[in-house]
């Protein structure tokens, strides 16, 4: 299984890994949910930003976590 093949480092472990995946589907849902409106309010827009941005940051936090596979 891939958790157990994580990278030990600093600041990563199998539940942080889970944790920022649960974050990450967490955010996925509220831009879905934004993204079903017809139209935004400005605060929404402004907060779509944000969560877009956050949920990249924590993709690539992920990556970090995740062991580095050899290249072919």
């Amino acid at each position: 299984m891939q958790e157990n093949a994580i990278r030990s480092n600093d600041s990563g472990s199998v539940e942080d890994l889970e944790q920022l995946r649960n974050q990450h589907k967490d955010l996925e849902a509220r831009l879905a949910a934004l993204d079903r409106h017809l139209s935004l309010t400005a605060q929404e827009q402004a907060e779509r930003a944000r969560l877009k941005k956050e949920k990249l940051a924590i993709k690539d936090r992920i990556q970090l976590l995740l062991p580095r596979r050899p290249a072919a």
